[in-house]
This record gives structure tokens, sequence and C-alpha cells, in this order.
């Protein structure tokens, strides 16, 4: 038989490892109920297309104006950080103020841009067309977007290139 204070021995042993037991398992349930941390190091290394010496570049959002003689027509430029441009251009019948829109993607190369229309591009009169000549931004003096058109000429009753310009103005 065995000894009173042996078996108390035992028998605090015994409780104090079922306690300990039991702790340890809350403490492992709590950190597999806890969502993982989801912070980013700070060591983590800047974007590729954003060195750590350069700032980023804010977009910027010009837009030019021509009243013609049967529109008034309004072209958006959407300026990113980079070469690419996005923008809209909005022509309202001055007669009838019906208005039709068109949205155009391109990139810049100094002061040219290119242009492509995303589906149809607007009306721009009876007697112009749209070519895919590049755009020219003029900032000699007050800033002017130039563009070509395939326009007849009514005093020699030809077709030819021909630049219309499209003065800065406020974007609404």
């Amino acid at each position: 038989m065995q000894s009173p204070s042996n078996l108390k021995t035992f028998l605090t042993a015994s409780l104090a490892l079922c306690i300990i037991s039991c702790n340890n398992s809350k403490k492992e349930k709590d950190e597999k109920e806890k969502p993982a941390d989801t912070t980013v190091a700070t060591t983590t290394p800047p974007p590729a297309d954003n060195p750590p010496d350069t700032a980023m570049q804010s977009a910027e959002q010009k837009c030019y104006r021509n009243d013609g003689l049967k529109y008034s027509t309004v072209i958006t430029i959407n300026y990113s950080a980079g070469a690419d441009v996005t923008g809209s251009i909005v022509n309202q019948d001055l007669e009838t103020d019906k208005k039709e829109a068109a949205k155009f993607t391109g990139t810049v190369t100094g002061d040219k841009l290119t242009v492509k229309f995303v589906g149809k591009p607007p009306v721009m009169g009876a007697a112009s067309e749209w070519t895919d000549k590049p755009w020219t931004i003029n900032k000699s003096g007050k800033e002017k977007l130039i563009i070509v058109f395939n326009a007849k000429n009514y005093d020699t009753n030809k077709w030819a290139h021909t630049d219309y310009e499209f003065e800065l103005s406020g974007c609404k």
C-alpha cells in the first residue's frame, strides 16, 4: 500500500498536469481561430513600375473645344502616369442640340498623340472625315489641340488634309 503523502503528491501532480494541458489546448484553439496576419512587411520592395526614387505622376485631364459651323465639339483627354491616354469626344449639333459621343485610347510621344477610337468616331460635319494622322498639342501661345481631317474645300470643291484647331478650355 502507498503512503498518504505519496498519494497526495501523485494527485497534485496529475491535477497540475491536467490544468496545464487544458490551458495549452485553449491557446492552440484560439490561435487557429484567429485570422492570419495580412500586413505587408516593411521590407517589401516597391513595384517595378514605381522605383524608390521616382515620384508617382498624378493623372491629368485636359479639355479642348471647337465651335464649328454645325457642331460644337469638346475633346477630353485623360493623361495617366506614363505615355497612355484615354478620352472622349462629345459633338453637339448646334441646330438640334443632339449630342453624339465617342471614346478613344492612345499614346503620347512628345507633343504627338496617336489615337484609336473605341468603336465608330463621331460625325464632325457633312464634309469632314477623321484621319489616322497623329494629333498635335501646340503649346506656343494659348495651348491648342490640332487634328488633321480630310475635309472638302467648298471654294475648290476638292478634298484635302486640313488642320482643325481645338482650344484648351475648362472641363465640365
